[in-house]
């Protein structure tokens, strides 16, 4: 659950890394995420272990659903419902590849 979670903040970042090729914001995520596992009792090795991961995981997830993330993009720029933004990934992603 826990690596599942620390995908979630750092979806933003990796976003901006796969469309532009570099990523000036997140830091902050990344701190947070890190003040998180240092307050889990992780080692400062470990958190960064963990966090690494997540970075990795996101951009491959990122990746892969790559037309249910431009679905979403686009939903968002048009100021759609969350409803309707979830209705667009669901649509995007085959059952399969979840």
């Amino acid at each position: 659950m826990l690596n599942r979670f620390l995908c979630i903040p750092i979806a933003g970042v990796a976003t901006e890394y796969l469309l532009y090729g570099q990523a000036e914001g997140g830091l902050a995520d990344i701190n947070k995420l890190d003040m998180l596992l240092k307050g889990l009792s992780f080692t400062q090795k470990k958190a960064y272990s963990q966090v690494r991961w997540a970075v990795l995981n996101t951009v491959l997830t990122l990746r892969h659903h790559e037309g249910a993330r431009a679905k979403l993009a686009e939903g968002m720029s048009e100021g759609r419902s969350v409803g309707f933004c979830i209705d667009s990934i669901e649509k995007t992603i085959n059952a399969a590849d979840i």
